[in-house]
């Protein structure tokens, strides 16, 4: 909008995530695959790393990701570290670039 051009059928994302941030450099134009990579850790979250939770009947670890509006299982882990290691690889391999730095965890801190 602020080009002068209505960016439909596009969204406007927040590149830092904070809504409140309207500078012109925080904003780019995205579909709503881009809008769901680009969202932070939800609340109920216990893990700590997005799309890694336990699965209680296999007492492991479980990682996720969503690819083109599909969950693809990546596989059960012992730890969380090798749950989010894994996830992070498929981060790489089926999300763009502009969205690695709100979904990848650094897995020294786990």
């Amino acid at each position: 909008m602020h080009h002068g051009v209505d960016p439909y059928p596009m969204e406007v994302d927040h590149e830092d995530r904070n809504s409140l941030n309207n500078n012109v450099d925080n904003l780019r134009l995205g579909d709503d695959v881009l809008q769901g990579q680009n969202q932070g850790i939800r609340s109920d979250n216990t893990s700590g790393v997005k799309g890694v939770y336990w699965r209680k009947d296999a007492s492991k670890w479980r990682a996720d990701i969503t690819v083109g509006n599909k969950k693809k299982h990546l596989g059960y882990f012992a730890t969380v570290k090798e749950a989010a290691a894994a996830r992070n690889a498929a981060v790489r391999e089926y999300w763009p670039e502009e969205v690695w730095s709100a979904n990848l965890i650094d897995t020294e801190l786990l």
